[in-house]
């Protein structure tokens, strides 16, 4: 096609775009659109090489209307916030910066927020991420309901040990009916991805930028996904699967029934200021004749913690001893009445466990 019909394309298309007065200034007139109007129009068979009167053929405005589509759903995406690279909004931005709240410096994952792009969408929810400089990257789940969702960060060697990484938000209190988003990224090289439920259905999710991913359960899977879990399943591009990983069923207990299941549970009290200090520790004792329980210090030092009549406890780190399990664990220790130990379990700062520990 001859750049003068290919221009005159070019200007009807631009003639009818939609947003040519929004605040995006018109997609129409971006550089992408002229790219990808003109690949669609230089595909194309020529009309008719010989001179002929002014008008468009049949199947030039067929050609025309058929990029003027494809703009117009691009524009329509952009203007939706649909756009995958464009910018994370300042409040995911925000969230993201927000994982180095009270960490040491040597512990900071530094996310790179002023980075953050949009990488997967869904129907009703969008994944942002940014990286991080070993590798790594944060990212945060957005949805229509509920906002955002916390960020999520993964360092380098964590992303090489799981070839599928997998985050569902849920909004208490979780039924069998409550929806379904399923995000994360594929850390293997793949080009496509697939969902496969229990009574062997299977549903495409699309890859987004850099192997992110964002998928809603359809809504008639959606409890059998929560009673049974599915399987997430990754492709090369000949077909070949190249990793799974599974999406686990949805656990309906009450939490407070689940700390009651353990020997000695646990909570430690922190400021967001500074997650390497414990002011105070608290939780409750289960196991069945328990009379007494100690906390030990890294150093040795101990204390004893009264245990209330219900198993529950509560103390208080003296100022001078809330650095003391920054570094490194204490000990939380039950007796019974004779003075042997019931139960142990290891305390430490936020800070602490966050590196690992």
């Amino acid at each position: 096609m001859t750049d003068r019909s290919s221009s005159a394309s070019l200007e009807l298309v631009r003639e009818a775009d939609p947003l040519g007065g929004s605040s995006i200034a018109g997609w129409s007139t971006s550089p992408e659109a002229d790219a990808m109007l003109n690949l669609i129009l230089d595909s194309a068979e020529p009309v008719d090489e010989a001179p002929r009167a002014p008008r468009v053929g049949s199947r030039a405005l067929r050609i025309v209307a058929i990029a003027a589509s494809l703009v117009v759903a691009a524009a329509l995406g952009a203007t939706a916030g649909q756009l995958v690279g464009s910018p994370a909004p300042e409040s995911v931005k925000q969230d993201l910066a927000g994982v180095d709240q009270g960490m040491p410096e040597d512990l900071r994952s530094n996310p790179d927020v002023e980075s953050a792009v949009l990488a997967a969408y869904s129907e009703n929810a969008q994944l942002y991420y940014a990286a991080l400089s070993d590798g790594g990257y944060c990212f945060e789940i957005v949805t229509a309901t509920d906002g955002a969702r916390g960020a999520v960060c993964t360092q380098a060697a964590g992303a090489r040990s799981q070839a599928i990484e997998i985050t569902m938000p849920f909004t208490d209190p979780v039924t069998p009916r409550s929806p379904i988003e399923v995000g994360g990224r594929v850390n293997v090289a793949a080009t496509s991805l697939e969902a496969r439920f229990a009574d062997g259905r299977t549903a495409p999710i699309p890859l987004g930028a850099n192997g992110f991913y964002l998928y809603e359960v359809p809504r008639a899977q959606v409890q059998t996904a929560h009673t049974d879990g599915f399987d997430l399943i990754a492709y090369d591009g000949v077909g070949t699967s190249v990793a799974t990983a599974t999406a686990p069923p949805t656990d309906f207990s009450d939490p407070e029934a689940m700390d009651r299941q353990m020997p000695i549970f646990v909570s430690t009290i922190s400021t967001h200021e500074d997650f390497t200090k414990v002011l105070g520790i608290e939780g409750s004792v289960n196991m069945d004749g328990a009379r007494r329980l100690e906390l030990r210090y890294p150093d040795g030092t101990t204390v004893r913690i009264p245990i209330r009549s219900d198993g529950t406890y509560h103390y208080d780190l003296p100022v001078g001893r809330v650095d003391d399990l920054a570094s490194a664990p204490g000990e939380l220790i039950a007796y019974d009445v004779h003075g042997d130990a019931l139960a142990r379990t290891p305390v430490a700062s936020v800070a602490y466990r966050h590196a690992g520990g």
